[in-house]
């Protein structure tokens, strides 16, 4: 579970990522394993990448995030609709990023819960104050490193279709989730799920 995760900034390198996340699931269901993704990352480029450590962190980084959900859910990110698709893909994320998670469930689902519609930056740095009063990890974070983490976690939720931006703000996107994909959800999912649907 996510609160058994150390916290780290690392989405501001590697943010949703969709179009990798899912050129990784397509290789994970043939059957490829992590050492063939990364071989070929580095030997063709698949990904698309300019710096050496780069093609090889990405398909890395990629296959951890995928590692936490199930089979079927895997199968949606690499040949479901769009849609869904994006919306598994940010539950790996979520699953493989404690802050994420802790944002999801203590900010977006929160603010929607309470009858917002808007999440803004303010409610972002109060997020962040509250965890550096409990973490001397985020509490070292420079004020550079979480405008970057911010930033990237914005657009993650914009690119999952979570939200869309108002000028600084983000305007809540509650998702619907059909109850074909529901019921491919496992146990492990379940509190990442409500975080989503904002159902805290």
């Amino acid at each position: 579970m996510a609160k058994e995760l150390q916290y780290t900034s690392s989405i501001k390198d590697m943010p949703l990522m969709f179009s990798e996340m899912k050129r990784t699931a397509l290789l994970l269901c043939e059957n490829k394993n992590a050492d063939e993704i990364v071989r070929l990352s580095m030997e063709k480029n698949i990904y698309q990448l300019d710096k050496e450590k780069r093609r090889r962190d990405v398909p890395l980084r990629m296959i951890k995030r995928l590692l936490t959900i199930n089979q079927p859910l895997l199968k949606v990110i690499a040949h479901g609709r769009d849609d869904e698709a994006r919306l598994i893909s940010f539950l790996a994320l979520m699953k493989a990023d404690r802050l994420l998670f802790e944002y999801m469930y203590e900010v977006y689902a929160d603010r929607f819960q309470a009858g917002f519609d808007e999440i803004t930056d303010k409610d972002f740095l109060d997020f962040i104050e509250r965890k550096a009063q409990n973490s001397t990890v985020v509490a070292k974070w420079s004020v550079s490193n979480l405008a970057s983490v911010r930033s990237k976690i914005k657009s993650a939720l914009c690119d999952a279709k979570l939200a869309k931006r108002n000028g600084n703000a983000l305007l809540i996107q509650r998702p619907i989730i059909d109850d074909t994909l529901r019921v491919l959800f496992d146990e492990t999912d379940k509190v990442y799920i409500k975080a989503m649907l904002m159902e805290v």
